[in-house]
C-alpha cells in the first residue's frame, strides 16, 4: 500500500472524529448558553428598550403578583410587579403596518401578556426589532399595529423554570415509570429482527438474536447518532452466518422499518392535531417521506419501471457488483415473503409507543404543560433527528428541535432540555445495562464446528459436499425464478435463481454461497 495513503487514513479518522464531536460540543454549548440553571424572568430596560433575562428567587410562580429579582449588574434584590414582565413570544416574526403605510415583516422579540382567553392569554404590547435602526434597541408597539393578525395570543409563562428546580421538584413516580418501561422495547426489537433474519434463511436462536441486539444497543450509548450501534450489530451478525451480505441487509431493513413506523405514528398524530402549525408541518413532511418510500418500492420491484427510470442502469454501475447482486437477491426474497415484513412493521408500533410513554412520564415528572397527544408528535420528531449520525446520541440536534416544537406550549428551554435529556439518559442507562452481554462475551463468531453446522443448513460448502446446489447471485436486472423447498422449520425456503440476461457482466456463478 502507498505509504502516503497509510499516513492519511489515521488523519481522516481523527478529522471525522473531531467533526462529529465538534458538532456535539457546539450543540451542547448553544443549548447551555440559551438555558439557565436558575429561574428567570424577562424585564424591559426602558433606557435601551432591550429585554434582560434576570434571575428570580424564592421559587416564584406565575400566579405571584410581584417577583424578587437579581439586577443585571448585581446588588440588592429588587421587586418587579407582574404587570411589568414580558414573556417569550409564540412566533418568530409578525407583519407590522408602519405610519408611512408600508407593511413589513419584523422579528418579534417579546410580548406583554394580557387577560386569559379560551385560546391563551391576549397580548397587551409587543417588542419588535426596529427595521430602521442599526442598534439592538427594540420598538414597542400595540396589537393595533399588526397587519393580518386580529387574535394574537401567547402561552409562554412569566417564570422560566431553571434546570436546578426542575430536578429538585421532579415527580419521582413518573421518573421511575419512564425508566422501567423501556426494557420492553429491547425484547420487541429483538423479535422483530429475528423475523427478518429467518425470512432470509439466517437461523439464529432467539436468545442469540437478543444478545446481538443488546450488544448493538450498548455501542449506541456512545457512537454517532442513536443508530451507530447498528454497524456493530451488523458486523457480529455477519460473523454468525454464511449469508453475510443478507445479515447486514437485515439490520438495515430492520432500522428502515422502525423509522417508517415512526413516520407513521408521528405523521398520524400530527394530522390529528392539524390545527397546530407545527403539527401541520410534521404531518406533511412525514407523509411526504412515506409517499416517496412507497413510490421507490414500486419502482424497485417493477422491472419495467426500473428500466424506464434508469435504476437498473445505476445498479449495474455501482462498485462491488457481487455484493450489490446479493442485496438485490435478498430484496427479492423479501418481496415474496411480505408477511414477516408486515409483522415487523406491526411490532414497531408498540416499540415506539413504549418510547413515547416513557417520554410522556418524564415530561409529567418535570411539569411540562403540554397536551398528552402532542407528545406523540414531539417525541417521534426528536427520535428521528437523533437517529441521524451527526453527533453522539444526537446531542445538540435533539435539543434544538425540542425547544422549537415545545415553545408554543409554554415550555421553557430548561424544560425542553430536561425532556430531551431524560429521553437520552433513560435510553443510555439501559444501553449500558445491555453492556452486561458485552462483558459476558459469547456473541463473537461461532466456532469452526458451529460454522460447519450453519453452512450445512444454509447451503454453504458443507451442503455442496452433500450434493445440494448452493444459492447463486446472478447478474443484476435478471428475472428471478423462485423454487420453493418444503420441509424447513422456518417455512418454505426460497432459492432465488437469477436467469442470464446479458445486460450486465456476469457474476461468478461458480462461487459458493458463503459470502465474504
Amino acid at each position: 500500500m502507498d505509504p502516503q495513503i497509510t499516513k492519511r487514513q489515521p488523519l481522516k479518522k481523527w478529522l471525522t472524529f473531531a467533526v462529529r464531536w465538534g458538532i456535539a460540543v457546539a450543540g451542547i454549548a448553544l443549548v447551555l448558553w440559551k438555558m439557565s440553571f436558575h429561574d428567570r424572568v424577562r424585564v424591559l430596560d426602558p433606557a435601551t428598550n432591550t429585554i434582560q433575562m434576570l434571575r428570580v428567587v424564592n421559587d416564584a410562580r406565575d400566579v405571584d403578583l410581584a417577583f424578587s429579582v437579581v439586577p443585571a449588574r448585581g446588588g440588592a434584590l429588587v421587586t418587579v410587579p407582574r404587570e411589568d414582565l414580558w414573556v417569550r413570544p409564540d412566533r418568530k416574526s409578525v407583519s407590522v403596518r408602519f405610519p408611512d403605510g408600508s407593511v413589513r415583516s419584523v422579528t418579534l422579540i417579546a410580548v406583554k401578556p394580557g387577560v386569559t382567553t379560551g385560546a391563551g392569554r391576549s397580548v397587551r404590547e409587543l417588542l419588535v426589532d426596529d427595521p430602521d435602526s442599526d442598534s439592538d434597541r427594540g420598538l414597542r408597539l400595540t396589537p393595533d399595529a399588526l397587519a393580518g393578525v386580529n387574535d394574537l395570543t401567547v402561552s409562554s409563562p412569566y417564570v422560566e423554570i431553571g434546570v436546578n428546580r426542575l430536578v429538585r421538584e421532579a415527580d419521582r413516580k413518573y421518573l421511575l415509570a419512564a425508566v422501567f418501561i423501556i426494557p420492553l422495547s429491547f425484547l420487541l426489537t429483538s423479535i422483530r429482527w429475528h423475523l427478518l433474519l429467518e425470512s432470509l434463511e439466517i437461523r439464529l436462536s432467539p436468545f442469540r438474536t437478543f444478545v446481538l441486539n443488546c450488544v448493538g444497543a450498548f455501542y449506541n450509548a456512545f457512537m454517532p447518532g442513536t443508530t451507530g450501534g447498528d454497524l456493530v450489530k451488523a458486523y457480529y451478525a455477519s460473523r454468525h452466518t454464511a449469508h453475510r451480505t443478507r445479515a447486514v441487509l437485515s439490520v438495515v431493513i430492520d432500522r428502515i422499518i422502525g423509522l417508517l413506523a415512526l413516520f407513521i405514528v408521528g405523521g398520524t398524530m400530527a394530522a390529528y392535531q392539524w390545527h397546530i402549525p407545527d403539527c401541520r408541518r410534521v404531518a406533511v413532511a412525514s407523509w411526504g417521506v412515506l409517499a416517496c418510500v412507497a413510490a421507490g418500492s414500486v419502482v424497485f420491484y417493477s422491472r419495467t419501471l426500473r428500466r424506464f427510470t434508469g435504476l437498473d442502469f445505476i445498479l449495474r454501475r455501482l462498485p462491488m457488483q457481487r455484493h450489490v447482486a446479493k442485496v438485490v437477491e435478498a430484496m427479492e426474497i423479501y418481496r415474496h415473503r411480505p408477511l414477516p415484513i408486515l409483522m415487523a412493521l406491526l411490532l414497531s408500533f408498540p416499540v415506539h409507543i413504549t418510547a413515547i410513554l416513557s417520554a410522556t412520564f418524564a415530561g409529567w415528572a418535570f411539569g411540562l404543560k403540554m397536551p398528552v397527544f402532542y407528545y406523540w408528535v414531539v417525541v417521534p420528531v426528536i427520535a428521528l433527528v437523533g437517529a441521524v449520525p451527526i453527533s453522539p446520541q444526537g446531542i445538540g440536534v435533539m435539543e434544538a428541535f425540542a425547544v422549537e416544537l415545545t415553545r408554543r406550549h409554554g415550555v421553557s428551554i430548561g424544560q425542553a432540555f430536561a425532556l430531551t435529556m431524560s429521553i437520552r439518559l433513560v435510553q443510555i442507562v439501559w444501553n449500558l445495562v445491555a453492556g452486561v452481554f458485552v462483558f459476558r462475551g459469547g456473541y463473537h463468531a461461532p466456532s469452526e464446528k458451529e460454522q460447519q453446522a450453519m453452512e450445512s443448513d444454509e447451503g454453504g460448502p458443507a451442503s455442496v459436499a452433500q450434493g445440494r446446489e448452493p444459492d447463486r447471485a446472478g447478474p443484476i436486472g435478471a428475472q428471478p425464478r423462485l423454487t420453493l423447498d418444503k420441509g424447513s422449520s422456518a417455512g418454505p425456503s426460497v432459492r432465488t435463481e437469477l436467469a442470464e440476461s446479458g445486460s450486465l457482466p456476469r457474476v461468478n456463478d461458480a462461487a459458493p454461497q458463503s459470502e465474504p
